[in-house]
């Protein structure tokens, strides 16, 4: 696990695209959609009919030319697109993984340097779960972290979830709310009798929210660590949310799910999603108002094959 500290961000990386994708038949013939979501500016100054060409890493890091094209649709969706005699070898690579099940197995998708990107498997047998792969820490140092064992529980308690396509966000935090409580965490605890505002967890001091919710309102849980600090002597704030990546998957699985739902009258929106990354740009503005420790988790897939 990466763990930041706002001193550190400086050396992230250059913006980048990375999502996870849901393997589909069209995966192994065309290519993949790029959710808007991950999309960069050079991304997105992609014209509608436009294409660039990348290079894709697969396998034992074996390259193959592709590009990345624009569709010239009413929607232009960007795309990587492998469909023709140069890039068979991925085609074959790709087949080869997945054609006996498709369902249930995910690509993760990083761009490592510009226009070139690795193609990751992450199988369905090799049983994905959720996992904290990185941590942003505000006002608190690494070697304290190693001492809270809330900290390790929440970690150990966020790998016990598996991931499964079948999935929503709904799902993950009724998951989340069954194995804190079955931990022995206190749920939907008042910050404040006045203000009648509740943390979704709490224990020996450490006050945790799970953002897996719009993004326009994580806010208000910082808000809440901040009173728990003051009214309750809340030794510690974690906030829980999905990264970029993870966010845009469950955001494209909502997608697909309402255009396979008959039944609705008007189709539900997936888009601005809580992640990792947003806290990661705002919490070095923000982090000025807040005196108390916070600590903000964010959720990937693991299960990578070999």
């Amino acid at each position: 696990m990466e763990i930041r500290s706002l001193n550190r961000l400086s050396s992230l990386p250059f913006d980048h695209i990375k999502f996870l994708h849901s393997v589909g038949a069209s995966t192994l013939k065309y290519g993949i959609t790029i959710p808007v979501e991950v999309q960069t500016e050079r991304m997105l100054s992609i014209s509608k009919g436009g294409k660039v060409p990348v290079t894709i890493l697969f396998g034992d890091k074996e390259p193959v030319i592709a590009e990345i094209r624009r569709l010239n649709n009413k929607v232009g969706h960007l795309q990587f697109r492998y469909e023709n005699k140069a890039q068979e070898r991925l085609r074959h690579y790709l087949t080869g993984l997945f054609t006996s099940q498709l369902s249930g197995n995910l690509l993760e998708v990083e761009e490592v340097s510009p226009f070139t990107f690795t193609f990751v498997p992450i199988l369905k047998k090799s049983s994905p779960h959720l996992n904290i792969n990185d941590m942003l820490l505000h006002r608190i140092e690494r070697h304290a972290v190693d001492h809270v064992a809330e900290v390790e529980e929440i970690n150990e308690s966020i790998a016990a979830i598996k991931y499964d396509a079948a999935s929503n966000q709904a799902d993950y935090n009724k998951q989340i709310h069954e194995d804190f409580v079955r931990r022995g965490w206190h749920y939907e605890q008042k910050v404040i009798d006045e203000l009648g505002l509740r943390c979704d967890f709490e224990k020996k001091g450490v006050w945790v929210e799970v953002e897996f919710g719009n993004a326009r309102s994580y806010y208000q849980d910082y808000v809440k660590f901040m009173l728990a600090r003051k009214y309750r002597d809340a030794r510690l704030g974690l906030l829980i949310c999905p990264t970029k990546s993870f966010a845009a998957l469950l955001c494209e699985l909502g997608r697909q799910r309402a255009r396979n739902d008959v039944v609705r009258e008007r189709p539900a929106k997936y888009s601005g999603m809580m992640s990792y990354e947003k806290a990661v740009r705002e919490l070095p503005l923000l982090g000025f108002m807040f005196e108390m420790p916070i600590i903000v988790a964010g959720v990937d897939i693991s299960g990578k094959s070999i």
